[in-house]
Formats: structure tokens, C-alpha cells, sequence
């Protein structure tokens, strides 16, 4: 039988996200109570009331959204109006101007823009465990660049120790041959939840001089971090770009990554930005393909428009932390209530779940733990979907409203306890 499609096609079919068959039956007590109830993408509908409501209260369009703008990169406006968002809630060291970003349709394709304008096809990326494994997607379907995984055994991975093992790693991977081009955080980190301590930022810096290798901070989550109650001394959150990088770093070798889909609960809206202070010709290269990424003039003009209004933006970043705190501790409370071990964590939308110790190990694998939650039409994620070190391992994402998290909990007690 001939198949009709290009080997490369071929390879990239079964690489469909499960989670567009979970979007198409999801839950809902009334219309589809036998859906199923998705506690796995991290989406965040918080603050999706008083965003809508925004949004819909301005004017939607004018002559200048139904064009290409002011080119691919994202407006003039759009880019003022985000410099002046981002420098009073960043805290850059120095401050943001326009020519210092690139927008892009989402902050996965201002990755997968690091990819193509920083890194030649075959180059690494070095990223440590776990880790959103989509970054192998962003940077390997289209640009060929691979991901090289840091194992940090009973180290802490935000710990200066874990600084080392992205040395070990470079120096391992560079003995086999292979070309290193940067190191890429996630920072607050999915699927743990928790910031970089600035002085470990500061080490990863260093290290990237010494090893003549870029930092690429990718920052998505950077204004959910909320109160944990429970976690002593929590770490709170430091952006790259507040952080003076002489005798630390060449400033070109550093980038950082943002977007509204997280700490806004803006997926829909395709808004991200790449920031690069002082590479002036990173910045270009990215320009020449924007072709491929550029957000709708449509929303460039509402994210705008959001970012300029300080009352509306700082009051939506407040009632989201404010209401992740909240969830994050009713969903924690029905864990304890049932004896399942967690990881503390105080910032993004999820909680890391110890399933695999409440459960008889040689007859529930982390697959088979998966097969039971679907059974139960409940979707959530693996470690393995993370690349975790150590099995049993879950995501539960907390940032839904309370009576879909009472129905997850529910049927997540029932299919494993």
C-alpha cells in the first residue's frame, strides 16, 4: 500500500497530544456528565470571568488590527505596552525597551525561535529532570536541535549542587561528540512548582560563560507564585533579567521567555515574547521568520490594551495568585485526607502527587495507574511525561474551578485507593 504522506509526516503523526481527545469530551455536570475531567494541561480559568468581561468591555477592533500590524513581531503599541507591564513586575535590571523583544504567537514558538536563530541542526540543549517534555517537540520537530536530559539523582535540583551536573553533563556530552549550545530553565519549573534561588541563577550564568553556552530562562510562569501556608521559607521568584550579569555572564548569552497563557489564563490569546537585552542580531534573526509566529493583530491590540490599564493588569495578577493559594490548599487538604504524599510548592498551577505510594507497586505500574484514572474518565499526567527520575510520580493541575477539582479528586480516590 502506498502511503501518500512524507516519511517526516510519517513520523510526526503519532506525536498527537492525548489531550486533544480529552478536549473533545471534557466533563461538565449538566451537558456531559460522563466526560472526562481534565486535571492534566495546565490550563489556567481562574481569572477567565474578569478577563472576559475586559476584554469584551473594550473596542474589539480598528482599522490598524485587521492588517499586518506594524510587521510580525508584534506592534509598537503591543511592545511599549508590554515594556511597561514587564519592567514593573520583572524588575529587569535593566530596563525593557522595545528593540529588546520579539512577540511571538505564544511563548512555545519564542522557544522554538531560540531554536532556529541560536542552535544549528544536531545541536543540544541541555535540560534537567523532569521537565515539560515538549521541549523536545519545540526544538527537535522543526529545527532538528535535541534535548540532552541532566539526571540529578538525590540532588535537589534547585540547589548549586545541581549546577555541576549540567557541567557533567556538557563535558560528557561534548566527549561523544555532540555540540552544546545553551542551558534552558523553567523557571518557576514544570511540573515542580518552585523558583530558582537567585544565587543559583547567578551559577547557571557562570556556568554558561565558562562553557561558552547560552541561558535561556523560560520564565512562563513567572506571576503565579502564591502563598503556601505550609511551606516554610519558600523560595520566591527572580527573573534573569533582574539580575546584573557583569562578572557573571555576556549579556548577549542570555534570553528570557513570557507570555500571557499561564499567569493570565490567556492560552486562546497567542501572546508570548521573546526577550534578548543586548543581542541585537539574535533578535534580527528571529524577525526573519516571524512569518511563522506572529500572534493575531486582533489580540496584540487586547493584550495591549490590558497591559497599559495597571489597575485591570495588577488587580487580575493578584486575584490569580489569590486563588491559586486557595485551590493549591483545598486540593493538598483532600491528599492528606487520603494519605497521598506530595511535593510542597508555592508557584504555576500544579501539584507533583506521589501516587505510586499509596497503591501495590507490582501490580499498578505508573501506566497502568494511567489506564485506571482513563477508565474513571479522569485525565492527568505521568512523571514519565516529565522525564521524572523516580517512579509513581503525578501532575495535578489545580487552577479549575472547585466543583471540576471535587469531581477529578473524586474519581482519582475511587480508581486507586
Amino acid at each position: 500500500m502506498q502511503v501518500n504522506v512524507s516519511s517526516r509526516g510519517l513520523s510526526l503523526a503519532p506525536k498527537v497530544p492525548v489531550f486533544f481527545d480529552v478536549l473533545k469530551d471534557l466533563w461538565d455536570p449538566e451537558s456531559n456528565p460522563n466526560g472526562t475531567v481534565n486535571l492534566g494541561l495546565a490550563e489556567n480559568s481562574l481569572t477567565h470571568t474578569e478577563l472576559k468581561e475586559y476584554i469584551n468591555s473594550k473596542p474589539r477592533a480598528d482599522y490598524h488590527s485587521l492588517t499586518y500590524g506594524d510587521g510580525f513581531s508584534g506592534s509598537k503599541n503591543l511592545k511599549k505596552a508590554l515594556c511597561h507591564f514587564m519592567n514593573r513586575h520583572f524588575h529587569p535590571y535593566r530596563t525593557l525597551i522595545p528593540a529588546h523583544m520579539c512577540i511571538t504567537s505564544g511563548a512555545s514558538n519564542a522557544i522554538e525561535n531560540c531554536a532556529w536563530a541560536l542552535c544549528d541542526p544536531g545541536d543540544c540543549i541541555l535540560v534537567g529532570r523532569p521537565y515539560w517534555t515538549t521541549f523536545r517537540s519545540i526544538f527537535g520537530n522543526r529545527a532538528g536541535v535535541n534535548i540532552i536530559e541532566v539526571n540529578f539523582g538525590a540532588i535537589d535540583p534547585f540547589s548549586l549542587e545541581a549546577v555541576e551536573e549540567y557541567g557533567k553533563a556538557f563535558i560528557k556530552a561534548t566527549e561523544q561528540g555532540q555540540k552544546i549550545k545553551a542551558v534552558l530553565l523553567c523557571s518557576p519549573n514544570n511540573p515542580l512548582g518552585r523558583c530558582y534561588p537567585a544565587e543559583v541563577l547567578k551559577a547557571y550564568m557562570k556556568l554558561c560563560q565558562k562553557l561558552n553556552m547560552h541561558l535561556i530562562s523560560d520564565e512562563l510562569y513567572a506571576l503565579s507564585v502564591w502563598d503556601n501556608p505550609e511551606y516554610e521559607n519558600p523560595t520566591p521568584f527572580t527573573s534573569v533579567l533582574s539580575i546584573d550579569t557583569e562578572n557573571l555572564i555576556d549579556p548577549e548569552k542570555v534570553h528570557a521567555v513570557w507570555g500571557m497563557s499561564k499567569d493570565f489564563g490567556a492560552t486562546g490569546l497567542r501572546i508570548g515574547t521573546l526577550i534578548s537585552q543586548s543581542n541585537t542580531t539574535f533578535l534580527e534573526a528571529c524577525e526573519s521568520i516571524s512569518l511563522f509566529s506572529f500572534p493575531s493583530s486582533l489580540a496584540d491590540n487586547a493584550a495591549a490594551s490590558l497591559f497599559l490599564d495597571e489597575g485591570c493588569s495588577d488587580h487580575l495578577v493578584s486575584l490569580n495568585r489569590s486563588r491559586l493559594s486557595e485551590n493549591y490548599q483545598h486540593v493538598v487538604k483532600a491528599l492528606r485526607g487520603h494519605g497521598i504524599p506530595y511535593k510542597n510548592s508555592n508557584a504555576a498551577l500544579f501539584v507533583w502527587v506521589n501516587l505510586g505510594a499509596v497503591v501495590d507497586r507490582e501490580k499498578m505500574s505508573d501506566e497502568v495507574i494511567l489506564q485506571t484514572l482513563r477508565r474513571e474518565k479522569l485525565y492527568i499526567t505521568s512523571g514519565s511525561t516529565y522525564a521524572s527520575e523516580q517512579a509513581g510520580w503525578f501532575r495535578i493541575v489545580f487552577a479549575h474551578p472547585k466543583h471540576v477539582l471535587d469531581e477529578g479528586l473524586k474519581r482519582l480516590i475511587r480508581a486507586i485507593m
